[in-house]
């Protein structure tokens, strides 16, 4: 079985134990991380290679940052968009070969912030897109992994209604991932669980949000159609953000039978 997981860890620092607890027992192949919030050179590699997994880091001194952490020393790693100097994209998207499986640790901007930063989110997703199609064909074995920080259907939220135009629920955030899909990509989640409500990878830390399971499906593993066929199972692990301290993510699942 080859175990990939996506994990928003809203900083690597302050939640490593947090992560090296959840390593040692879930024991994942890969897990892409997104939200590392560090420079490359203060990244904790020795706390994670002590645990028998190779990290491939893109970290810079933002609040972004995302990593693809593999049992396999990670292949041919990519930052960024090629031929794009675009260096916030730098700090939100890694790819590497593991396996070969083509990986992608992406870090979607939220877009909350003002109109310019919601219209950066939007082409952030077109940019994906357009490199999907310069870059690879939809019978290549490809992961997109990551916080896409979009939810992406009515069930995928806990109030639809109250939501609905709301920032990583907004008509053209969805129309942009649902462009972005057409390419050639299937969500894990779904094809295992197409009707189900009520699962969610993000809740808000205020207002008793958990507990009251009041949360978005933000995070996403999207698959190329050649590795449907080998998915096994998808699922949310909601243990970590009941931990002490946590992110206000946890992590998604997908294993494959290759």
């Amino acid at each position: 079985m080859f175990k990939v997981a996506t994990w928003n860890v809203n900083s690597v620092r302050a939640r490593l134990e947090h992560l090296k607890r959840w390593l040692k027992k879930q024991n994942p192949d890969v897990v892409c991380l997104q939200e590392t919030k560090t420079l490359d050179k203060d990244f904790p590699y020795l706390e994670i290679e002590s645990l028998g997994y190779h990290v491939a880091h893109a970290g810079g001194p933002g609040r972004n940052g995302v990593a693809i952490v593999a049992k396999e020393p990670p292949k041919d790693i990519q930052i960024g968009f090629p031929a794009l100097e675009d260096k916030e994209a730098k700090e939100r998207l890694i790819a590497a070969t593991v396996k070969g499986v083509r990986i992608h640790s992406v870090y979607v901007p939220n877009g909350g912030r003002d109109e310019e930063a919601f219209l950066y989110k939007l082409e952030f997703l077109f940019r994906l897109r357009e490199y999907l199609e310069a870059h690879f064909s939809p019978k290549d074995l490809l992961l997109l992994d990551g916080d896409f920080n979009i939810a992406p259907e009515p069930q995928d939220v806990w109030d639809p209604e109250l939501l609905e135009g709301q920032v990583c629920f907004h008509p053209r955030e969805k129309e942009a991932l649902r462009l972005l899909l057409s390419w050639g990509l299937y969500d894990v989640y779904r094809l295992k669980h197409p009707c189900e409500s009520g699962a969610y990878t993000w809740w808000d830390y205020q207002f008793g949000a958990f507990k009251a399971n009041r949360g978005m499906r933000l995070d996403h593993i999207f698959i190329s159609l050649p590795l449907v066929s080998s998915l096994r199972e998808a699922y949310i692990d909601r243990e970590p953000r009941g931990w002490k301290r946590p992110s206000d993510h946890t992590p998604l699942w997908a294993v494959f039978e290759l």
